[in-house]
């Protein structure tokens, strides 16, 4: 149902996170069952912070003081009238409080009309008669009924009118609260300039009524729709999308926004695709079962799809290729630089009319939209926001700015690249810009800007900027490295070159990230001599291109008078099939003279198996580098290649069925540097042995048939790190481990060790030590050797204690104790961890912490959620850099929390704690931004000012 009242959206700022709840719940207590459980259950599951009263009993004065302070501080109030509704005097004051403060308010009459709440009939006037007789003044009572009577005006949902009773009303109120409150929405830029008139014409194809920029409640979508919105690259076509699905999402039953369509794979696109739309995550076996499970899951069902990033109809025939998979009502929007891509509906039951394609039997109808440029006005403002970032438009770059910005073609992308060069350089870099664009159309200038940085970079950056755009977006780059280092390239060097240039960023966790232009531009500068060929590229990522030229390579193979014809200009090669493909070994192998990295799965590689005795002479691929073949049917065909200069191998999946081999292939591979053998589930023992001495990195994570490590690893003297993560076999580690003089990290997660001991002298280098999981662990005492520690792990564990020796990891950065169920205590040499940063406690039984942790100078982030800490800490009330307090779901924390001495603190989360009051310094709320109070909860302001 259609709600409305004086309010038509909820504010356009989001509102501060003090005392602040979404949505306020009153009603009374005959409806504290299931109805109301229901709805608070079903608000909670869609992530909707509501209030609700569980006690049960009358509020007091002290708590209604409360309960008025929660209403002013909700976005939406909800009043759920029953027939006893006016008999609580408490409810007829959280009425008059809505009325009065404004609120958004959205009622629900449960057993009783608007007009026996507005009018004040039936039980309403007899409640009244009663509050009346017991004393209450006539003036409160006059003000209790004109708030009844505004209430009952306003439209709201009635149960009566429901068919299918309480379940539809709480699903209808739980989607409209989500809508209002924007939970579905998805990020937009924060710099939307002349978006206005595209999203009304989108609107208008959509055929969805949409006017004076909202859309119009109450409408029934009818037919299909697919819309394709295309135009030049940058110009914001994926932008206007997500503006419109933020918009009409609501009016959908199952919705999915899926990006870079083009860049991934079919399986994966068609899981996102069905877990969206279903609202579960579901794991899909084949392609051709996905096709099959949409056809058939959703066609009564009205989705609102959008694909992102297309470039071939294909793309889009096995996600939404047949309107006849989904509901009436459902639509479609296809975002491509191409406009020509929902054509190819003709082809599935729909037919050419005019500019549109129609079928009148479904009505079935697919409409265009080119995005065009913007107009001068508006290029003007985006350029000034990334030009000068915020400062004044200065006098002698105004005309420049309105010139560059006129000349740049209206295209936002080209806008923000101008001006993101521009910003900080002076004016004579801003006029041979003017003349550049001037001279050359937009798509050449951004290729030009671009061009420019790459070739700024040297050569060996260059290399690692196009292997990153082919092949290592969102990759850990620790891997890479230890390529781009066999290859002479500079890595470090060269990717705090390319980080500078902001033409790559390292995210958490060491992955890399471009932005998707400047992917697509690498892309292109790997193609761009040969286009049409890529059997002449240096890197091959796309599976269609992998696919034309091996059967290129079959043809002139079986040619016999083609002796020479071979793909040596081709380095690098990601051939990752959906499903097992087959391929002769010379066929897939000889060709390939220059390649370094080869990255195959499901690939099946037939022909004799090649004797390790041959002469190098014989082997294939001389030059490969990194070789990861996950999902490798049979090992033994890594014979015929040459390992002699490899350094990362891969074999994750393998389900190769014998190992025998394993041994010549580690002779094989004398410099191998990283080896990782992950959920191989016939690998019963460990390859330590026959590892080379010159190994690093070692990752067995999932190998749950594998016994032990081995005693062999002692020999692994270079060995820096060692995952034998969830190999739950594995009860102990080798005694020598400890004297790997290189080892820094150690993984031993979800194993079945039960004890390390750290000798005085061992783990010399160790910096990360993660044994999550391991119900067995105890920690000894030696625990304090290990002098180089910076991130211990260790939660799900069943410690109850930490020894006194903690205090001993002088350089420890990171502890992490959550979920340990049986901890109850730190150690008072906690304080001793001059270095500590992060110390996550979340889950625990720990009470209070010791005084000493007024000594953590350096602490930054400090989580206790779900503890039993009773008070505030005045241990931490001075740490200046603590940045991070999250004490949420401390039931018996109480008393005053006073943060004055906490200058850098961001996130403070106290809600469902029993804090009585908060204390800051006057300047202090405008820092925190995350602030997560109880309703109710005062805050108390001390002025002063920052020097002091």
């Amino acid at each position: 149902m259609d709600i409305c009242n004086e309010h038509s959206s909820l504010p356009s700022a989001r509102w501060p996170n003090v005392c602040r709840f979404e949505v306020f719940l009153s009603f009374r207590g005959e409806l504290r069952g299931d109805f109301v459980e229901f709805l608070y259950k079903g608000l909670a599951d869609s992530g909707i912070n509501a209030f609700i009263d569980r006690d049960g009993i009358e509020i007091g004065e002290e708590i209604m003081l409360k309960i008025l302070r929660v209403i002013r501080h909700s976005e939406i109030c909800i009043p759920i009238f029953s027939k006893d509704f006016a008999s609580s005097k408490s409810c007829l004051k959280e009425v008059a409080e809505m009325v009065e403060r404004n609120r958004i308010i959205m009622p629900i009459f449960y057993d009783v009309s608007p007009s026996v709440v507005g009018k004040q009939e039936e039980s309403y006037q007899q409640s009244f008669c009663t509050h009346a007789a017991l004393g209450e003044m006539s003036a409160t009572i006059d003000n209790w009924k004109k708030a009844l009577h505004t209430v009952s005006g306003m439209r709201g949902w009635e149960l009566e009118k429901f068919n299918y009773g309480e379940h539809e009303l709480i699903n209808e109120v739980v989607s409209t609260v989500g809508r209002l409150l924007r939970k579905d929405d998805l990020d937009a830029t924060v710099h939307l300039v002349g978006m206005d008139q595209p999203v009304q014409e989108v609107m208008k194809k959509l055929d969805v009524r949409y006017e004076n920029g909202e859309v119009i409640e109450e409408q029934t979508l009818t037919g299909k729709r697919v819309v394709e919105i295309s135009g030049l690259p940058g110009i914001g076509k994926s932008t206007l999308a997500t503006v419109v699905y933020n918009k009409i999402h609501h009016l959908f039953e199952g919705k999915s926004f899926l990006k870079e369509v083009e860049q991934k794979r079919l399986p994966s696109l068609q899981e996102d695709l069905v877990s969206a739309l279903q609202k579960k995550r579901c794991t899909l076996r084949s392609s051709t079962q996905g096709t099959e499970f949409i056809k058939y899951k959703f066609r009564d069902l009205q989705v609102l799809i959008i694909l992102d990033d297309v470039s071939d109809f294909e793309q889009i025939n096995s996600l939404a290729g047949d309107l006849s998979w989904f509901g009436p009502g459902s639509r479609i929007i296809v975002i491509s630089t191409r406009n020509n891509l929902v054509d190819k509906y003709s082809q599935v039951h729909v037919t050419s009319r005019s500019s549109s394609i129609v079928n009148g039997c479904d009505d079935i109808l697919v409409e265009k939209y080119e995005l065009k440029e913007m107009n001068n006005d508006h290029a003007f403002q985006l350029f000034c926001k990334y030009a000068f970032r915020g400062k004044p438009l200065q006098e002698e770059f105004s005309s420049l700015a309105w010139d560059i910005s006129l000349a740049a073609g209206g295209i936002p992308f080209v806008i923000e690249i101008v001006g993101s060069f521009l910003h900080g350089k002076i004016i004579e870099f801003w006029k041979e810009a003017l003349g550049r664009l001037n001279r050359e159309p937009y798509n050449e200038e951004v290729k030009r800007i671009l061009k420019r940085r790459y070739e700024d970079l040297d050569r060996y950056a260059r290399e690692i900027f196009l292997d990153i755009a082919c092949f290592f977006v969102e990759k850990d780059k620790t891997i890479p490295i230890y390529m781009w280092e066999a290859c002479k390239y500079d890595p470090y060097r060269g990717i705090d070159e390319l980080r500078s240039m902001s033409l790559v960023k390292t995210r958490e966790n060491n992955e890399l990230w471009m932005h998707n232009q400047l992917k697509v531009f690498g892309r292109e500068i790997v193609k761009e001599k040969n286009p049409s060929e890529p059997f002449k590229w240096s890197r091959l990522w796309n599976q269609e291109d992998i696919e034309l030229v091996l059967n290129e390579m079959k043809v002139n193979f079986e040619d016999k008078e083609v002796h020479d014809w071979q793909v040596a200009t081709v380095e690098a090669l990601s051939a990752t099939f959906d499903n097992p493909h087959s391929f002769a070994k010379p066929r897939f192998f000889r060709k390939f003279s220059n390649l370094r990295y080869l990255k195959m799965s499901h690939v099946i590689i037939k022909g004799n198996n090649q004797s390790a005795k041959n002469s190098r002479e014989n082997l294939f691929l001389p030059r490969l580098k990194w070789l990861e073949w996950q999902w490798c049917h049979n090992i033994s065909s890594l014979l015929a290649l040459d390992l002699s200069d490899l350094v990362v191998l891969d074999l994750s999946w393998s389900n190769s069925t014998t190992w025998q081999c394993w041994r010549q292939i580690m002779k094989k591979a004398e410099n191998l540097k990283v080896l990782i053998l992950k959920h191989c589930s016939w690998l019963a023992e460990s390859p330590v042995s026959n590892a080379p001495v010159s190994l690093e990195r070692l990752n067995l994570e999932h190998c749950s048939p594998l016994p032990v490590v081995g005693r062999s690893i002692r020999n692994l003297r270079n060995l820096v790190s060692l995952n034998i993560k969830f190999c739950s076999r594995v009860q102990e580690l080798p005694e020598d481990i400890g004297y790997l003089e290189d080892l820094k990290e150690l993984y031993i997660d979800g194993t079945s060790i039960r004890a390390i001991d750290f000798p005085e002298g061992s783990y010399g280098k160790l910096e990360i030590l993660s044994a999550c999981d391991c119900k067995s662990l105890s920690l000894p005492d030696s625990i304090g050797n290990l002098k180089s520690l910076l991130c211990l792990a260790l939660d799900d564990t069943k410690l109850s204690e930490l020894p006194d020796s903690i205090g001993l990891l002088e350089n420890l950065q990171k502890l992490s104790l959550s979920n340990c169920r049986n901890l109850w205590k730190l150690p008072g040499s906690i304080g001793n961890l001059k270095e500590l940063q992060v110390m996550d406690l979340s889950d625990t039984l720990v009470k209070e912490l010791p005084l000493s942790v007024q000594d953590l100078r350096n602490l930054k982030v400090l989580r206790m959620a779900r503890t039993f800490i009773r008070e505030f800490p005045g241990g931490i009330k001075d740490l200046e850099r603590l940045e991070e307090i999250d004490f949420s779901g401390c039931r018996s924390l109480e008393g005053k929390c006073e943060i004055t001495g906490l200058s850098s603190l961001r996130v403070l989360l106290l809600e469902k704690t029993d804090i009585s009051q908060l204390i800051v310094i006057d300047f202090q709320c405008s820092n925190l931004q995350n602030l997560r109070l109880d309703a109710g909860v005062p805050i108390s302001k001390i002025k002063t000012t920052k020097g002091e």
